[in-house]
């Protein structure tokens, strides 16, 4: 907590707003995954989402255990709340809710592959402003902790990534589809997530821009189309690029990360790689 009370209150807030969001993305993964697993007929498939259902659960319990240990009290059920009571996250939330809930409210093959590439730009593009902004704390020596516990969910959602990477050519070649259709759902994704970074960064933040949200989104937006066989959305040379490719090390789970674990091989508790946050083991 000691770190906490020495961010900005301009990093504070964003502090909040971001882990509120996240730990969103991941509760409405664990309920939404099991939905769209019960239609999957391979085994290994379906051996893998389960292991993503898994992982969200134990990832919820990380951002819970990052509320309870530095968020003071009389505020945590503000950052419990931010996503109903911010009307920018809560159109944020309802907005990727729906494409799921059109799935579950008719089940038909272009619902299920709409939850399909919906599942991939939330585990693909969701994410990663917010690991930006806890490695950009780290790079100033600031919540270090915080930045290791999200290093090893972001080695995670990497491997959910690859899942859909496979996942979506295979629908692509056996669902009909609209190929306009996959533009627009990531170019409003990348304008929804544009319009919340900056809402909660900004321009507030050392080392963090709108311009550089932007950047860096539309070009994890061009990569993610890329890897499933589509042509870039984004065809300015400066979208080729990331911005932040000086915080890669932040997130290395092999290299300068030092991060030897996951999920396959350990617990919830092996997420803490500094003496930044103590007391797992009451979990």
């Amino acid at each position: 907590m000691t770190e906490y009370g020495h961010l900005t209150d301009e990093e504070r807030y964003a502090y909040d707003g971001i882990l509120s969001y996240l730990t969103f993305l991941d509760s409405v993964q664990t309920c939404n995954i099991p939905h769209l697993k019960g239609s999957v007929t391979a085994p290994e498939i379906s051996l893998c989402m389960a292991e993503q259902i898994s992982q969200e659960a134990m990832h919820n319990q990380s951002y819970q255990y990052l509320i309870e240990t530095i968020i003071p009290s009389e505020r945590r059920g503000e950052v419990y709340d931010f996503w109903r009571t911010d009307k920018v996250l809560k159109d944020r939330c309802q907005f990727i809710a729906s494409l799921y809930q059109q799935y579950i409210d008719k089940q038909t093959t272009e619902s299920y592959f709409i939850a399909l590439v919906a599942d991939y730009l939330l585990e693909s593009l969701y994410f990663y402003n917010g690991f930006i902004f806890f490695y950009n704390l780290a790079s100033r020596q600031l919540m270090s902790g915080s930045a290791d516990v999200f290093k090893m969910i972001n080695r995670d959602e990497l491997s959910h990534v690859r899942l859909y990477q496979k996942l979506i050519p295979e629908a692509m070649a056996t669902f009909s589809h609209s190929v306009e259709q996959i533009y627009e759902m990531f170019d409003t994704a990348v304008k929804h997530e544009c319009r919340w970074t900056n809402h909660i960064v900004g321009n507030d933040i050392l080392g963090i821009t709108e311009y550089s949200t932007e950047q860096y989104t539309k070009y994890l937006a061009n990569i993610r189309l890329k890897a499933i066989g589509l042509e870039p959305l984004y065809r300015e040379e400066k979208y080729n690029k990331s911005p932040y490719n000086h915080l890669e090390r932040f997130s290395d789970t092999k290299k300068e990360g030092h991060t030897k674990a996951n999920f396959f091989e350990a617990t919830v508790t092996s997420y803490v790689m500094s003496s930044g946050l103590t007391g797992w083991d009451e979990i």
